[in-house]
Formats: structure tokens, sequence, C-alpha cells
């Protein structure tokens, strides 16, 4: 199964936002290797292909909506995968996680109302709080040697002083942190004295790295007054444009108030592929997912041992989980503007721009290695160039 990743597969001319806008997105006329934005360039399972091809040739595409087989293979992987039981009518699925998000926040918030999030933070999570009318409270992650770790007093200072939700991100993109079931459980405790809801972003929950294990948190009691779990397939089986996801909320009166917020403006189900495609992955997905994983790592140490060899100076968060790798330039000393043009012009890359993460981040970058490792290989030697002007 090693040559179903191995294989480059070429995206240019198909609506690939990833490749077909790459130009557009970094204003180059240059061919860029694109490492940018989360989405693999894998090939999807065969069994999600063939369920697709099945569906396809019954020939009528009506309106749908996700039956009991479909819940129930969802709630399967969730138990089989992460040990997390749930009952069928906790799961709604929807059309996508940031849009849930969204709604989420109107549906449980009033404008005004305190949002925190912790930077840095996949970009969408500043624009749904700000553009929802509701203040936005940063509460930066600290490093401590290799790793990011949360600052439990900022939270609860947050937290004391009226936060109302909190945007989590669990694996967190762009640091890669699986978060540890005591961390989880001490944040936990926090959003239970204060009141605060939490709605936990876990879309790349089944990319566990390196023995690292995820934790959902759906499965804390503490907190089930109060906790949503966002959910889908899309990055684990290259499917993310599908746009198909799932909610997991075991309180009936959360439940209902995001699920009626998204009614409200007419979001429903997946559509009738993104349902197929999920439930075939749920059913059938987890060798492919093994598989996957494991060259997931070859990535990341090729990443590891190139920068270690070629670039010491710049510093590699320690890899947990994602497909993503959060690397600190910050020791070269380009500043900002210098080091995204060389990044650009010079090594020929399109790489997530650190201050997307939030503003004190322009020296990083976030690389997404979910592709064919020759062509991984081939953007960490232009990398090299960073330390040109030309």
């Amino acid at each position: 199964m090693a040559g179903t990743f191995d294989t480059p597969i070429r995206r240019l001319g198909t609506s690939s936002i990833k490749w077909d806008r790459c130009k557009k997105k970094f204003s180059t006329d240059k061919e860029l290797i694109p490492l940018w934005i989360a989405d693999t360039d894998f090939r999807a399972p065969e069994e999600v292909m063939a369920a697709i091809h099945e569906r396809t040739d019954h020939g009528v595409f009506g309106y749908t909506f996700a039956m009991e087989d479909y819940l129930s293979a969802v709630s399967g992987w969730f138990r089989r995968r992460h040990g997390l039981e749930t009952e069928l009518s906790w799961i709604a699925p929807t059309y996508g996680v940031v849009t849930a998000l969204r709604f989420t926040i109107e549906a449980l918030t009033q404008p005004g109302d305190k949002v925190m999030i912790l930077t840095p933070a996949y970009e969408p999570f500043f624009a749904i709080v700000q553009n929802t009318g509701r203040t936005l409270v940063e509460c930066p992650l600290q490093r401590s040697g290799e790793s990011w770790y949360m600052d439990f007093d900022r939270i609860e200072d947050g937290f004391r002083g009226g936060v109302k939700m909190m945007i989590f991100c669990s694996p967190h993109n762009p640091v890669s942190r699986i978060w540890t079931a005591e961390e989880l459980g001490q944040l936990t405790a926090l959003c239970a004295r204060y009141g605060v809801y939490l709605a936990s972003d876990e879309i790349h929950c089944d990319v566990e790295l390196f023995g690292n294990r995820f934790v959902s948190l759906g499965s804390f009691e503490n907190v089930r007054d109060l906790v949503m779990c966002y959910t889908a397939p899309g990055k684990s089986f290259s499917m993310s444009g599908l746009m198909a996801s799932n909610l997991i909320i075991p309180d009936e009166r959360l439940r209902t108030a995001v699920t009626g917020k998204l009614g409200d403006a007419w979001i429903m189900s997946p559509n009738i592929f993104g349902l197929v495609a999920a439930q075939a992955a749920y059913e059938h997905g987890d060798a492919w997912l093994d598989e996957e994983l494991r060259y997931l790592e070859g990535n990341s140490l090729l990443v590891q041992e190139a920068l270690k060899n070629t670039l010491p100076e710049v510093r590699v968060s320690r890899h947990e989980g994602t497909f993503l790798m959060w690397l600190d330039f910050s020791a070269l000393g380009l500043g900002e503007q210098e080091l995204c043009r060389r990044i650009v012009d010079v090594c020929g890359l399109g790489l997530g721009f650190g201050s997307h993460y939030g503003a004190q981040f322009g020296e990083f970058m976030r690389i997404n290695i979910g592709c064919a490792r020759p062509l991984l290989a081939q953007a960490m030697e232009r990398l090299t160039r960073v330390r040109s002007a030309e």
C-alpha cells in the first residue's frame, strides 16, 4: 500500500485550491511547491471511491439525510480508534467544521461576548469570532524546549474575566500537539468551574504520530453540558472537498441550540457523496489510515533530518499529530517580510506564513507534509536557499 502515498498525483487543473490558486495566494508567477493549505495529495481509499461509484451508478441524486447506518459508522469509528463511546443521538452530521463552529458561536453567545482561542491558532478561528461581533481573547501557548503548552493561569484569568466560550484545537493546528489526558483534565476542570462552553475542533484527531494518542474532550463527564466536538474524515482520508463533517454533542440542550441555528440558515446534512464517502471511510478505512500514519512519520523524520543537517538554526516543534509541522526561522534574523519573500522568491515554496496564525509568529512557517516523499525531499532541498538573498 505504500505506493498509494509515494506516487505523485497531478492536481493542477483540478480546481485544487492548494495547487491551482498557489500563484495567486503568494502573488507570484513562479512555479511553487505548494505545502500550505491543509489537505493531502494522497489518493483516497479504494473503498471510498468504490462507494462513490456505486452511488453514482444509482443515477438519482435527490435530497438526502444521514440514516442510522451512517451514524453507526461514525460512532463505531470513534469507539474503535479513540475509545470514545457515543450515542447515535449525539451525532449531528453537517457541512464543514468551520461553518458549524461559526454558527455555534451565534447559538450560544451574544454580540460582544468574549471568546478565547489559544495562539498560534488556525486562521479561521480569528475570523469567525470577529465576524460574528464577539470579542476575541487571545491566550498564547507557552513554549518549553521544542514543545508547546497551555498557560492555565492565563486561561483562568480569561475565564474569570468573563470569557463565555473557548474554541479549542485538538490536536493543535499549527503546533501539532496532541494534548495529554492530564492537560485536558485540567482544562475541563476550569471550564466546569466557570461555566465556559468548550468547542473542540478535533478534525485532525485521526492523525496520531510517534505513539501519541488522541483523547476526545467528549469523553470528559465533567463538561458534558458544556462540550461540543467537531470532527470530519476529510483530513484523515484525503477528501476535504466533499465537505462532510460531524458534530458530537452529548448534551441535548446544546445540541438543539447548535443544530437549530444551523437549521435556521438551512445548513443540513452533507451532500450525498460526502455521506457515502464518509461512511465508507469509517467502515473500511482502518488499514489505509494506519499505512498513511506510517508514511507521515517517515515524512516528518525527513523534514527533521534535513533541517538538522542543512538548517540547524531552524527550530522544529515536536511533531505529535496532524500532517502539519511548525518551524521557527527567527534565529536566521531575517524578519518577517524578508523571510516570506525568500521562501517564495528564492526557495520557490508556498508555505503557511506564521503571522496568519497570530501576529507575533511572523518568523514561523507551517509546512504541510501530506504529500509524496520525493516532492517533500525536493522542497527541503529548496529550503536551504533561504539563507541566500537572491
